[in-house]
């Protein structure tokens, strides 16, 4: 057990959120209890009790927390200009580094993903939205539909999977550039047809 430290209430809530991360990222939104994250955090399960006073107070201020991280990813990435390429690049870039910086937020907002437990789901698809809508503002023009936003939002949790499951650099780049190449050739094609 790690040695305890006296923090301030506000620095022990946030420690305790940080420490919720990891174990949510390590055991699952589900599954973690207070007694775990008591046990990783150094501290008494009654101090978790103490900040988090149900399990429900527990996981709606962590997943506050991870939703807050990933749009400030996505809030950072500055518009590059109007060539496609690069923009997406710079949002697939962005995401990239969080996934390297910020493993278990990351994995955290995965499991997050993938729960349709009624009491997360809606927490999650309202988050899901505004991101998509971020997503969406920030791709150019010739990307700035809802379906494209979509379709690269998911793309971006698979390469999170996939960076997760270590697969070569050169698959994920790959992965990147025909996704790319895709919705390119699938706009043109698609202003042909009209």
């Amino acid at each position: 057990m790690p040695s305890r430290r006296r923090y301030s209430p506000e620095k022990r809530r946030e420690q305790l959120v940080l420490v919720s991360i990891e174990t949510f990222a390590d055991m699952g939104i589900e599954r973690t209890g207070h007694g775990d994250i008591a046990k990783r955090a150094g501290v008494s399960t009654a101090t978790v009790f103490n900040y988090f006073p149900t399990k429900e107070a527990l996981t709606v201020d962590v997943l506050r927390e991870i939703e807050t991280q990933i749009i400030a990813m996505f809030e950072s990435v500055k518009e590059t200009d109007d060539n496609p390429r690069n923009q997406f690049m710079a949002l697939s870039k962005a995401y990239e580094d969080m996934i390297s910086a910020h493993p278990a937020t990351i994995k955290a907002y995965l499991s997050w993903s993938v729960s349709f437990n009624p009491d997360l789901r809606p927490q999650y698809l309202e988050m899901q939205t505004r991101i998509i809508n971020m997503v969406q503002a920030k791709l150019p023009k010739a990307l700035q539909t809802q379906s494209d936003a979509l379709i690269i939002y998911n793309a971006a949790n698979m390469i999170a999977i996939m960076t997760f499951d270590n697969r070569p650099q050169d698959v994920i780049q790959d992965f990147t550039e025909r996704l790319l190449t895709a919705l390119l050739t699938s706009k043109k094609s698609h202003s042909l047809c009209k």
